[in-house]
């Protein structure tokens, strides 16, 4: 599989969710703006989201897909569609015995996401009610994202993310419906769920074609044992890196109304190129460095993470000079419009600001965290994510008081440095060679001084912020040009 083909598919799969994803954000904000009660949503929408972590995503992705992969290169794709078909039923028994909890003990739930409610009633019965209406989302979309990793591996990236822009699709017209009926937001949370349902019918389909078939459910494939073995200490992992969200909004739920609406809309900016070019690159890398790992072909696996170190630089250190630079410009451009105010803008834009100073960190720590996952490693980032949880913690309590919620955002950016630092440090037999990329790197800061000297002047001028974007891409692949940069030394097969 050809690496920058994967990147590519995989990134374009994910760009047309984003823009779904940008639209939906836009509606949400106009009709329903930056409020209390767009805090409650957030939250509640945030809870089978997190649980989606543990049972498709992150933790579970990172234990199966190098086993999956294993499977399918030596014992055959009955095999593979055996275990896959086993995995996902155990995980929707896990999905369905969770969704009861959170339905049967919803206001309590919410209190322990939002304590900043307790004492207000109707915030708490509103936000349960939220709650039991999206909880069945976590059963489609564990399923969904356990297809996703099988339709990886078979080499097709586009489908598997692209899926999401149904979700994106259906909250959009869940926001229309809100619109029509006063800012209601029960028809966006039963966007959600409709949602979920398509995503998971589009991405069967497509795994169906790609060769998945529903296989035996007994007798018990060993391999499902050694996969829960590898993702206990995973799921510590997940669930520490979830808890410094958890953190953030358990924190701003004290803070003055809107506040979790605030960093929510931030960090959906933000997400915009960690989504769509970090987490793809990091993404196909688990992918690659598994299927490398299988061949016990070393040399091709430094090989791509080296590749995947110089992308991250490439893409990312721009992107970061965007986001902080003209985080102003691009939240008005955004959000400010109807329900969405001035003081919301303001608000964002600061928060967008913090994250992104981050943004480099959380590409990093991606990459690397996959690195130790295809070598079937997941004790080490747990440990690595425990400290990055407690210097979040630290830097929160430090922080909230003179910057409000900027600083919770600020706070998960100083943890996503150490953390990148940390699990950099203690990967086996590998170090990035900055003599050997020297040159590469230097003309990625020339041209990215050059970036900042053209957004500064343009921004000095009043540009608008289309303009200022276009030239400023302008200026800086055309510098990587003039300098000869040679990406296709980085996106070549091998």
């Amino acid at each position: 599989m050809n690496y920058f083909l994967s990147i590519l598919r995989s990134g374009i799969g994910v760009m047309v969710s984003r823009i779904f994803g940008l639209f939906r954000d836009i509606a949400t904000a106009g009709v329903y703006g930056a409020t209390g009660i767009t805090d409650i949503f957030f939250v509640a929408f945030a809870i089978p989201n997190l649980f989606r972590q543990f049972f498709a995503e992150g933790a579970m992705a990172s234990a199966y897909v190098p086993i999956l992969s294993d499977k399918r290169d030596k014992s055959g794709v009955k095999a593979a569609n055996t275990y896959l078909t086993q995995l996902i039923t155990v995980q929707s028994i896990l999905a369905v015995g969770v969704s009861i909890i959170l339905v049967v003990f919803a206001e309590y739930i919410i209190i322990l996401f939002m304590p900043g409610i307790i004492g207000n009633s109707y915030n708490i019965s509103l936000g349960a009610a939220i709650l039991r209406i999206v909880v069945p989302y976590l059963l489609f979309i564990s399923i969904a994202g356990i297809l996703a990793g099988y339709l990886n591996l078979c080499g097709s990236y586009f489908v598997a993310y692209a899926s999401t822009a149904a979700l994106n699709i259906m909250m959009i017209i869940g926001a229309a419906a809100g619109y029509i009926y006063n800012g209601n937001i029960y028809p966006l949370a039963f966007s959600v769920v409709t949602g979920g349902f398509l995503q998971l019918l589009i991405v069967y389909s497509y795994a169906y074609i790609k060769g998945f078939r529903i296989d035996a459910l007994i007798p018990p494939d060993s391999d499902l044992k050694r996969t829960y073995k590898l993702v206990i200490p995973s799921l510590a992992g997940v669930g520490v890196s979830q808890l410094n969200f958890l953190v953030g909004r358990v924190i701003a739920s004290f803070l003055q109304p809107g506040s979790i609406s605030w960093l929510f809309y931030a960090n959906r900016l933000f997400q915009f190129p960690l989504g769509v070019f970090a987490v793809t690159i990091s993404t196909v890398s688990l992918t690659e460095f598994s299927i490398a790992r299988t061949r016990g072909d070393k040399a091709k696996v430094q090989a791509l993470i080296d590749k995947a170190i110089i992308l991250v630089m490439l893409i990312i250190i721009p992107s970061t000079i965007g986001l902080v630079g003209l985080a102003d410009e691009l939240i008005d451009l955004v959000y400010k419009r109807s329900a969405f105010t001035q003081n919301d803008s303001l608000n964002s834009a600061i928060a967008l600001q913090m994250y992104g100073v981050g943004l480099v960190f959380y590409s990093f720590a991606g990459i690397f965290t996959r690195v130790f996952h295809s070598d079937k490693n997941t004790a080490t980032p747990v440990k690595i994510a425990g400290i990055a949880f407690a210097v979040n913690l630290v830097f929160n309590i430090i922080l909230i008081k003179p910057l409000g919620h900027a600083g919770i955002a600020l706070a998960s950016s100083i943890a996503a440095v150490v953390n990148s630092a940390l699990l950099y440090f203690f990967i086996k037999d590998y170090r990035f060679s900055i003599i050997k990329h020297a040159g590469k790197i230097i003309k990625i800061m020339v041209s990215s001084y050059l970036l900042i000297g053209a957004l500064v002047i343009l921004k000095m001028n009043e540009v608008h912020v289309l303009i200022n974007v276009a030239v400023c891409c302008a200026v800086y692949f055309g510098a990587l040009v003039l300098l000869k940069f040679g990406i296709k030394d980085y996106l070549k097969k091998g």
